[in-house]
């Protein structure tokens, strides 16, 4: 009967893991920070936005893009003020040749990683009201407007 017991003991803590969601890494959240010049400081969370005049919500997720081993970091923030009829703020951070991070959005919308690709990094398909979605593509120093949607 022992046996069983650690036996069942042994299973549960076994799959325990796939029940429990791990804490994000500490290493992510300083990746946020460090990509939003301290604006931001964990992958979610609420600020001060002064522009609003009001606390808003935000999410950040650390991503690697292109495959290089190199983090790139989006940064959803819900809210009317800033992400209009969409909800939602959208920003992304990847760094330049000179180690720099610079802001490739920076308005509303929310976006979809497309499974086509240029010089490494996926189309990103940016949503929101309407049925027409645009597409950004890297041109290899920023995403630029590849697909424009019809007046």
């Amino acid at each position: 009967m022992t046996n069983i017991r650690i036996a069942a003991a042994a299973l549960w803590l076994g799959l325990m893991p796939a029940w429990c969601p791990a804490a994000p890494p500490a290493a992510d959240a300083k990746v946020v920070a460090e990509a939003t010049g301290g604006r931001f400081k964990a992958l979610r969370g609420q600020y001060l936005d002064r522009s609003c005049n009001e606390k808003l919500a935000y999410e950040a997720e650390v991503v690697d893009l292109n495959g290089d081993g190199q983090p790139e970091v989006f940064v959803s923030v819900q809210g009317t003020c800033l992400g209009g009829m969409a909800g939602v703020h959208l920003d992304l951070y990847i760094k330049d040749k000179a180690g720099r991070w610079q802001s490739q959005f920076g308005f509303p919308g929310m976006h979809t990683e497309l499974p086509t690709q240029h010089m490494g990094y996926p189309d990103i398909e940016i949503g929101g009201p309407g049925n027409c979605f645009p597409i950004w593509r890297w041109n290899g120093r920023a995403y630029a407007l590849h697909k424009r949607c019809p007046r």
